[in-house]
């Protein structure tokens, strides 16, 4: 018991210690606050051109930043503690220091209970306000017009591919991106009937999408309705007797829905990238990716050939092209591409100058850190 006692007691030291430099971990926190304000002042702004009209607000939340100290954790870290477990704590309290500097908040595709809703409290922890929104264009219009902060937006999917809702509305948008975040995603299927008795299915279409060989096999004549997203599926299945969702385990003791079935997905490492978007994109760092638009007069032969021919003459890599109707006349198009660098960086600054001699059109949507999981 002596053993017990002493061990304790020094459990006790070390807390008060961890207190101490907690708080003066916040009242340096407080300083960079206090300094952004004052580099992001009128008098002090840089109006240097940018591809970008960058926003003069005051950012707290600096993901170029959080990549560094992580990737520091990991280098100091001698366990026992293992990595997520760390980076679990330093959420937290780098979420305590950025609502110490600001009042913070993010938009989400909600209800709660959603995957976009757990991507977001992953990322950003605790001490920020989460407000959720019924679509994705209003997670665009909450950052335009400044009623939050940030926005959180599903991207892309690696079963189901792109979310074209988050690519229409990134066309016409004036926000940039300011950090990516990928969550692996378990489907499960919910429904306070059994599944025999089960003849509709809601979801997002994503949701169905990523499950759709699992359903045509156990509910091969159950019809598949998509709904705004998977926590409103919930809602609905707990509603309606013969109905289920394809939402997240969480979902089950929010909206009262026992759990069928878990892990429905039709492919294992099922992971979809969220991007945070804001009023502009954050600093350079060692690896960024660059998201571009522009369109192309086909009436000029090879144009769109030539137009990416320019990130290869800057050794510039391309991770992903889309295309999306313009709305502007049948058969248009805007395309996007995502490349290596970062927009202020020269190699990017080179390519855009020389892309606009055979694109229209092109606008930067935004930098941000690459923090895209490494494959086995």
């Amino acid at each position: 018991m002596s053993d017990l006692t002493s061990l304790r007691e020094r459990i006790d030291s070390l807390d008060t210690t961890l207190v101490d430099l907690l708080n003066e971990r916040a009242q340096v926190s407080l300083n960079i606050g206090a300094a952004k304000r004052k580099a992001t002042s009128p008098s002090a702004a840089d109006e240097s051109s940018t591809p970008e009209k960058d926003s003069k607000e005051l950012h707290v939340y600096m993901p170029g930043r959080e990549k560094e100290v992580y990737a520091k954790l990991e280098r100091l870290n001698q366990g026992p503690l293992n990595h997520s477990s760390l980076h679990a704590i330093f959420r937290e309290i780098m979420s305590a220091s950025i609502a110490l500097q600001k009042d913070v908040s993010i938009a989400y595709l909600g209800p709660p209970g959603t995957f976009s809703h757990q991507a977001a409290y992953e990322r950003l922890g605790d001490s920020v306000a989460y407000v959720p929104v019924k679509q994705i264009s209003a997670v665009f219009e909450a950052v335009e017009k400044k009623t939050t902060t940030y926005g959180l937006v599903p991207f892309e999917n690696s079963t189901f591919g792109t979310v074209v809702e988050t690519l229409d509305n990134f066309v016409k948008t004036s926000v940039r991106v300011r950090a990516e975040t990928y969550l692996p995603v378990h489907q499960c299927l919910l429904s306070n009937s059994k599944l025999e008795k089960i003849s509709k299915v809601y979801s997002h279409p994503q949701g169905l999408g990523q499950t759709q060989r699992w359903l045509s096999t156990n509910l091969p004549h159950a019809k598949l309705i998509p709904v705004k997203s998977t926590a409103e599926a919930a809602e609905q299945a707990a509603a309606e007797p013969g109905a289920a969702a394809v939402c997240s385990e969480l979902c089950s003791s929010l909206y009262g829905v026992e759990i069928v079935a878990k892990d429905i997905e039709d492919t294992a490492g099922n992971t979809t990238r969220f991007l945070i978007i804001g009023t502009s994109s954050d600093n350079a760092t060692a690896d960024d990716h660059t998201l571009i638009h522009f369109t192309v007069d086909h009436r000029q032969p090879g144009a769109l050939a030539d137009g990416l021919k320019v990130f290869k003459d800057y050794d510039l890599n391309l991770f992903k092209i889309d295309s999306r109707p313009s709305g502007l006349r049948p058969w248009h198009y805007v395309f996007v591409v995502e490349c290596s660098g970062h927009f202020k960086n020269e190699p990017v600054q080179k390519a855009v100058k020389d892309l606009e001699q055979y694109c229209l059109d092109v606008v930067v949507l935004g930098s941000f850190p690459n923090q895209r999981p490494q494959s086995d």
